[in-house]
């Protein structure tokens, strides 16, 4: 998960002064499992308890309270909700490619 918010904090378009909102998150999470996986990154990350971004948000906000990342104040956990799910058609996902 680091190496998503690393890579993703290196991308202008989602990095601004230094933080990474939920969608860019998302959107980095995603493309670094086809990129890495390829065909079964879907399965890997169903298999990690991603399988949604707001179980990517619960493992971040869990992650900033045990001291590994640390969040903005203005950051929810509701931020996360309906950026993608993989047990949806991707047409239904709030993350549009």
């Amino acid at each position: 998960m680091r190496h998503a918010i690393r890579v993703a904090l290196k991308d202008r378009k989602l990095a601004k002064r230094g933080h990474v909102a939920a969608e860019g998150v998302c959107r980095v999470l995603l493309e670094l499992a086809v990129d890495h996986f390829a065909e079964s990154g879907k399965e890997e990350l169903i298999a990690w308890e991603f399988a949604n971004s707001h179980d990517l948000g619960k493992f971040i906000f869990a992650s900033a309270d045990a001291g590994a990342i640390e969040l903005s104040e203005s950051d929810q956990l509701a931020d996360f909700d309906g950026w993608f799910d993989l047990n949806q058609d991707p047409s239904r996902w709030g993350l549009q490619w």
